[in-house]
């Protein structure tokens, strides 16, 4: 089960971090007359949810617990971010200037946060104990 934690919690990060995970494979289809931009945006909800939902059904090793609590908070960062993103850009399209900015900024208030749990996340992997980040399978932690 551990090696299974260690797993999903590298395919989290790499999904967050532009990477691709070792269920790259599972990337959706298009839709008939479904736009790039529809593609692009439903496939990458569908993806950061569903791993979401997998790491909230997960229970953590000891010791990774808060690390494991950052990365929900950045997989939820990321569906909102994403969610401002597409009504900034809808808004925009349609002439509403005021509305387009306001979730423009609405998403750099998601993308400054983000940022900010992306640097406590990492913090909290390099302070991680050998055992501790072996268990999660990324290398030697915080000790030299």
């Amino acid at each position: 089960m551990t090696d299974d934690y260690g797993a999903l919690f590298r395919d989290a990060y790499s999904l967050l971090h532009g990477g691709r995970g070792e269920e790259a494979d599972d990337t959706p289809e298009r839709r008939p007359g479904e736009g790039p931009e529809e593609y692009l945006a439903r496939s990458r909800a569908e993806a950061v949810g569903a791993m979401r939902k997998r790491l909230l059904a997960a229970s953590p090793p000891a010791g990774v617990e808060k690390a494991h609590r950052l990365l929900i908070d950045l997989l939820q960062n990321a569906a909102l971010g994403d969610e401002a993103l597409a009504q900034q850009v809808a808004a925009y399209q349609c002439g509403n200037f005021h509305e387009s900015v306001a979730h423009s900024e609405r998403l750099h208030d998601l993308v400054a946060e983000s940022a900010r749990l992306d640097r406590d996340l990492i913090t909290e992997l390099r302070s991680l104990s050998v055992e501790v980040a072996e268990v999660l399978g990324i290398g030697s932690g915080g000790e030299e």
